[in-house]
């Protein structure tokens, strides 16, 4: 712990405020609340490593997307090669940006979002919300599988909202505009206003937005090109009506929408060998004029009620997902059957791509505190979720490169769906128990059932002759458990331990027309051990969270090929080890300390032949150092007038790309910084921000063109960086 407080002393970081919000704490000096184990209670008190960002100044900071504050959580990294398309890595769980299943869930308040199994793309089409309405976001370090469920064995993001409330009439309205080096203009729009309809009893809160994020790469081709092409717009909007049934019983139901469009991707085009650009900076050579498109809608009702020492919460939950994208299949499909068909490297493809998820979920649960004398709290429930996903590519359409005339093929090049059903129930609960006043254990365990059926039929040129057609289905029973003693020396200093367990499904294997494959790939577990300390200051002036972790990850899910298809195995073992800590401080009225830092040493253990990996890769994109150092300075002016200032530097070390038999690319790393300002008085506010101010080159993501990786010099791959320096404005006003 003493090496851990050192190493945040010399790190960095953003600390973490909090956000008028029935799951948010006071700003200032108040307390962060999280519920973060299924029930209000101090951060400082969770036995788990929980950061907290509040999300009250991020819109005026410009920080409205996961790449915008990704380095301001320890232990978080990302990868992302188009807007609304992101991969969340916590603790360095992950096998890299291709991985199908993500490791990472995620909650809207009591709404779990996104696709639980592997065939939908589920662990980048993720739910990367505007920060218009959000009171804070919590980001739970390592697995939840007693509590959450399925999916979570990196950890969890849990999106809190700002609720309704029943007795005051409030507004709000926003907007700002930014510019990005190499780039163009984008702006924003947010409003907000909440009703009560009748007072203590009945209130309605409305939100919405529109956002269009400038673009800065450039298509350079001859008869495709055209600049801006990674242009996005997003929109979206939420209502919630909340009523007040009985003195301690309330339901809230609730409807989130977001939309998001992208002209392009991220992707440049850069040397396979140096990762160099090929024609210039930020620019890219698309033969196709790429899109993408995605559209999550999310429906909840939320009862809750207080019955003396009893707590009852009930959440069902409907969602939709859809996903468009429009990619160009030139360097790989057509590069691979040009010269078979007589076209050389003048064959054209158009790679049209469709997902669907739509999913219910229900949890109902009940909670105890102090029972026995105030020696035991207990809590147990009930969870179902049933999802029904659509995984197609309609078609690949075929054009000369050189014209964009439309070829009529003897065969289609590809047809190919995957239509996927997963059900799952689970129960689960924990016992706290209080060995007397300073010393306490929670334990808890839940029991999943799964079954999963699927249809896979492929067709076209690179198939084969013949169309293949393959149904499937796989079940699973998973037991996860977790251990979490803890020992108050005061309210303001605490030391535990951890000792968790998560999963992910297993299911059917998309079969390959190579066969030779196992019919199943089965669920990968994880166990974590984890010690950490938590202290803060009578006044809250200085506080302190430090973890150490160890994680085995075991029967690792790994996504490999044959015959151009992607099928799952499980392959190899890996762990994860490390620790990362936060420090704020705040030594003087209107001065606010911050820093993180995390490091991460995360490899495979054995080889894992699937995925190219040999014993002591470390697993991709997984920086072993990160942070960020932040400084805010409020003061005040005449009248309620105060004006602001702030800085953020934020760091992220070297990562490698892939593992050692698919020629890895080593990324290098790099740091930024954010400058901010503003000025308030009384409903009216104003802020300027530069994110990136020194318009730093980075790489976030590289991936390969063709159909295989490469070091050749001279081919192409294709590179994501972060994005460059943005200057804007934001200003708002309330009523």
């Amino acid at each position: 712990m003493a090496g851990v407080a050192l190493a945040a002393l010399s790190g960095s970081e953003a600390f973490a405020q909090s956000a008028e919000t029935d799951a948010a704490a006071d700003t200032g000096y108040g307390e962060i609340v999280v519920t973060a184990q299924k029930r209000a209670e101090r951060l400082q008190d969770v036995p788990a490593s929980v950061a907290v960002l509040a999300t009250d100044d991020l819109a005026q900071q410009g920080v409205v997307r996961f790449s915008d504050y990704a380095t301001r959580v320890p232990g978080l990294s990302l990868t992302s090669g188009r807007t609304g398309n992101a991969q969340v890595t916590l603790r360095g769980i992950t096998t890299g940006a291709a991985q199908p299943g993500s490791t990472t869930g995620y909650y809207v308040d009591e709404a779990p979002v996104g696709s639980v199994n592997a065939y939908t793309g589920g662990s980048s089409i993720t739910p990367d919300l505007d920060p218009s309405d959000l009171a804070q976001i919590e980001v739970l370090k390592g697995p939840q599988g007693t509590l959450y469920g399925a999916g979570a064995v990196g950890g969890l993001l849990k999106f809190a909202t700002t609720g309704v409330d029943l007795n005051d009439y409030t507004a709000r309205v926003s907007g700002g505009v930014n510019t990005v080096a190499k780039g163009e203009m984008g702006f924003a729009i947010r409003g907000m206003a909440n009703l009560p309809i009748e007072k203590d009893v009945l209130g309605l809160r409305v939100s919405g937005f529109f956002r269009r994020d400038g673009g800065y790469v450039d298509n350079v081709n001859a008869r495709t090109g055209r600049k801006d092409i990674n242009r996005a717009s997003v929109r979206g909007g939420r209502a919630v009506l909340a009523v007040k049934l009985a003195e301690n019983v309330r339901l809230d139901l609730s409807a989130l929408g977001q939309d998001t469009k992208s002209n392009g991707t991220n992707l440049t085009d850069v040397d396979a060998a140096t990762l160099k650009p090929i024609t210039g900076d930020f620019q890219a050579n698309r033969v196709v004029r790429e899109e993408g498109f995605v559209r999550l809608r999310l429906y909840n009702a939320t009862l809750k009620a207080e019955l003396g020492k009893i707590d009852l919460v009930s959440s069902t939950t409907y969602q939709r997902i859809y996903f468009k994208e429009i990619t160009d299949g030139t360097r790989g499909f057509g590069a691979a059957l040009g010269p078979l068909l007589g076209l050389g490297n003048n064959l054209g493809v158009r790679v049209n791509t469709i997902k669907r998820t739509a999913r219910w979920s229900e949890e109902a649960r009940a909670s105890a505190n102090e029972l026995l004398g105030g020696a035991l709290d207990l809590q147990a429930g009930f969870y179902w979720t049933k999802e029904e996903d659509e995984n197609r590519i309609p078609g690949m359409d075929a054009f000369l490169a050189s014209t964009g005339a439309p070829l009529t093929l003897p065969r289609p090049i590809a047809i190919a769906s995957i239509d996927s059903a997963y059900e799952e129930y689970s129960v689960f609960g924990n016992a706290r128990i209080h060995l007397g006043e300073k010393f306490d254990i929670l334990a808890g365990l839940r029991y999943s059932h799964d079954k999963q059926t699927y249809l896979q039929d492929y067709q076209g040129i690179v198939v084969g002759p013949t169309r293949l057609i393959v149904p499937g289905q796989a079940s699973d029973n998973v037991t996860t458990w977790l251990v979490s003693p803890r020992f108050k020396f005061s309210d303001d200093f605490m030391i535990y331990g951890r000792v968790a367990t998560g999963y992910r499904p297993g299911g059917p294997n998309p079969a390959p027309p190579t066969g030779n494959i196992p019919l199943t790939f089965q669920p990968d577990r994880l166990t974590q051990y984890e010690v950490g300390l938590k202290a803060q200051t009578a006044d809250r002036s200085l506080s302190f969270e430090g973890a150490l972790f160890y994680t085995d990850w075991n029967d690792v899910q790994i996504q490999t090929s044959g015959g151009g298809f992607n099928y799952l195995v499980n392959g190899g073992k890996a762990r994860s080890q490390g620790g990362e800590a936060t420090l704020r401080y705040r030594p003087v009225e209107g001065l606010s300390l911050g820093a993180n830092v995390s490091y991460i040493d995360a490899k495979l253990t054995t080889a894992a032949p699937a995925a190219g990996g040999i014993k002591g890769d470390r697993l991709p994109y997984v920086p072993q150092w990160s942070g960020s150092a932040s400084a805010d300075y409020t003061v005040p002016l005449s009248g309620d007038a105060k004006a602001s200032f702030g800085a953020t530097l934020n760091f992220v070390s070297e990562r490698i790309s892939d593992y050692a038999l698919r020629f890895p690319k080593r990324l290098a790393g790099y740091a930024t910084v954010d400058l901010r300002a503003g000025i308030e008085t009384g409903n009216l506010s104003f802020s300027v921000f530069a994110k990136n101010l020194t318009d730093k080159r980075a790489i976030n993501v590289a991936a390969q063109a063709a159909l295989a990786p490469s070091s050749t010099p001279g081919a192409v791959y294709y590179a994501s960086f972060i994005q460059p320096r943005m200057i804007g404005a934001e200003g708002a006003i309330k009523f």
